[in-house]
Formats: C-alpha cells, structure tokens, sequence
C-alpha cells in the first residue's frame, strides 16, 4: 500500500448544495478500490481558465489516501465516469512527503 494526494475537481452545483453527497461519492469510489482515506480537505470554489464538461467554474477538495498501486488507474477510470467530478489528478507522495503528512495530522488530532 502506498500513499497518494488526490485533488478532485468537482461540479460547484453539486458541491455547494450537496456537500456529504459529493464527498460520499468520491469516498465510494476510494473504498470500492480498496484505498483507505487518510485526509480530506476542502479547498476553494474558483473560475477555470476553460470550460470543462461545460463548467465554468469548479471546486478543489484535496484527499490523501492509502491504496494499491494496481487500484489507481481503476479510480481514475471510475472518476471520468462521473458526472460530479470533473478531473482528477493522483500523485504518489515520496517519503518527505509522507512524514509531513502524519506530522501534521498527529498534531492536529493531538489538539483535538
């Protein structure tokens, strides 16, 4: 299993009136393929610079999860399937990354 950061771009509609909907839905396509989510963060409703499946604007929410390797193009498939994401770009993070990563969430569950 290794560790990715996932940023969905996801229909504003959508996202501004159906929040828990649009997050259980991407949620559904991680667990359906094994991925276990780790941290997800909403970032901001902003313009494009070009309309994508006739949107022109979209909201950003950042995901790090846990998966396979084999699971990722299986999740991409899966996310150009919907019609509430509109792109999706996973990366692998390397190990610095990760260590920032769960530094930043054991401090964060250690306010909590």
């Amino acid at each position: 299993m290794r560790i990715y950061e996932g940023m969905f771009l996801v229909e504003p509609m959508q996202a501004s009136t159906n929040w828990g909907g649009v997050l259980q839905h991407i949620r559904q396509i991680l667990v359906k393929h094994k991925a276990k989510v780790i941290k997800i963060s909403k970032w901001a409703e902003r313009k494009l610079a070009f309309d994508i499946k006739k949107q022109k604007r979209g909201t950003y929410i950042l995901i790090y999860f846990e998966a396979p390797s084999e699971s990722i193009s299986r999740i991409k498939a899966d996310c150009q399937l919907s019609e509430i994401i509109l792109r999706v770009l996973i990366l692998l993070l390397n190990k610095k990354q990760i260590q920032k990563l769960t530094a930043k969430t054991n401090s964060q569950a250690q306010t909590q």
